[in-house]
Order: structure tokens, then C-alpha cells, then sequence
């Protein structure tokens, strides 16, 4: 397994000392203007140059949630593709455009009220991004338009995990991304879905290196899933992917 540290618990706020003057709701708003123009410096290939203004989430990331999503077609791995933590829908956005032309279903979780309350185990520096991170189910939708989503294909789960996760069947997954940073969604979500995952599919996680409550989720579920090895796609400290994939015959 691949061993990294992280020393600060959770990463810096960016505008922290602008957040306290400014409505949540404004958020997701006011992070696509930033973002959009951003892109105006940066040369980028379809789907990442429209998806840019509606993620967060590094560009070898995005790259990675591509190939796997691409593998599981080309491998023929059965079920649907599933986000939870869905923010803007950019990542969103980009697993449903590699599925266009397949029968695969997308599946979205989200509260779209920030981050829930953290746990002892996301550390002190959690705490700051307790209601932080709000996203837009609005803007989802409107990137699955331009990105020609078929809204039939879009099953949108809006809520708090704990009251959605109950409620919804989704017999087999093909790649499952986790976006939740925290330690207690992360351990809801693996232990939720992974017995769902279709033998040969994915799960990635965006925030490995960076949340301290993630990692230490990810780390205890593979602990106890000695079978499985935490890949890596990219190069260390450049927006690395954090993914595993499920044993074909499980031991």
C-alpha cells in the first residue's frame, strides 16, 4: 500500500478571511467566476476545458476518473456510475460523458449544504470546513446540458448521506468516486457500496492526500481488505489519483 502523511490535518482555506462576509449560497457562484477566468490562461482539450469552471478537483485526477471510466467499457464491467459528492458536477459531468453511448446509469449524492460536521478523527484543522464547500444541484444540471447529458441517465440523490444511502438500490457499480473529505462519509460510503462494486470496477478518492479523515477511512478499509492495493496514477504531489479496484474473484 502506498504510504503518505499528511501533517496539517486538512488543506489551507483560500480567501479564508473573505468567507466569514460572504452567504454560503454565493459560493458555488462566485467559485465559477474564478474558475472561468482561470481558464482563460490555461489551453485545455474537450471535456476539461468546459468542465473547468464547475470542479475543483486536480487535472490528473479528472484524467484518471476518464481512463477508468473508459476501462470499465472497454472491459464490459456491469452497473452504474456513482458520485458521491458532487459539488458543481464537473467530475460529475465527466463520468457521464464517457457513458453516453452506453446504457449506464449515473447516480449523484449530495446535500448541497457544505461539509456535515466533522469527527475526532478529521483533526482540528477539520473543523474549519465544517459548512464550507457548498455546491449547486443548478449548476450540475446546467453542465450535463452543455455537455450533453441525457437528464433520463441522471438520478439525483439530494440530502445527507446517512438519510439518502437507505433509500436507494443500485445493485452493481462500475466506478464508484468518493468526494466527501471527511472521515465519517468516506467509512459510509465503502461500507455501503463497496459490496456493490461489480468485480473489475473502480472506486477513486479525491481527497486521500489531503484530508487527514479521509485517508485514515481509506487506510482502515483496506486493513481489512488485504486483497486490495491502493493505486496510484500521476506523479506525487501534482494532484495525484487515489484509486482501488475490486478483485475479479474475491478471496
Amino acid at each position: 500500500m502506498t504510504k503518505i502523511s499528511i501533517e496539517q490535518g486538512a488543506p489551507e482555506q483560500s480567501y479564508s478571511w473573505l468567507r466569514p462576509f460572504l452567504p454560503k449560497k454565493l459560493q458555488p457562484y462566485l467559485r465559477g467566476i474564478r474558475k472561468f477566468w482561470q481558464l482563460r490562461s490555461l489551453k485545455l482539450d474537450e471535456p476539461y476545458k468546459t468542465i473547468f469552471p464547475y470542479t475543483q478537483v486536480s487535472q490528473m485526477r479528472q484524467q484518471n476518473l476518464i481512463r477508468l471510466s473508459m476501462i470499465v467499457n472497454e472491459n464490459r464491467i456491469n452497473g452504474a456510475l456513482v458520485e458521491c459528492g458532487v459539488l458543481d458536477g464537473g467530475t460529475a459531468a465527466l463520468m457521464a460523458y464517457t457513458a453516453k453511448e452506453t446504457s449506464r446509469s449515473i447516480h449523484l449524492f449530495d446535500a448541497w449544504e457544505g461539509l456535515p460536521e466533522s469527527t475526532e478523527e478529521d483533526g482540528v484543522a477539520g473543523k474549519k470546513w465544517v459548512g464550507e464547500v457548498v455546491g449547486s444541484p443548478k449548476r450540475v444540471a446546467e453542465i450535463m446540458t452543455k455537455l450533453s447529458i441525457s437528464s433520463e441517465k441522471i438520478f439525483i440523490h439530494r440530502g445527507w448521506f446517512e438519510d439518502t444511502f437507505p433509500n436507494v438500490s443500485i445493485s452493481e457499480i462500475a466506478l464508484l468516486h468518493i468526494d466527501c473529505d471527511f472521515y465519517s462519509p468516506t467509512t459510509l460510503c465503502l461500507s455501503r457500496w463497496y459490496p456493490h462494486i461489480s468485480p473489475g470496477g473502480y472506486i477513486q478518492f479525491d481527497d486521500y492526500s489531503a484530508f487527514q479523515g479521509c485517508k485514515q477511512a481509506v487506510d482502515e478499509f483496506l486493513n481489512i481488505h488485504p486483497e486490495i492495493e491502493l493505486q496510484v496514477f500521476g506523479t506525487i504531489g501534482q494532484g495525484e489519483a487515489y484509486f482501488i479496484q475490486k478483485p475479479f474473484i474475491d478471496n
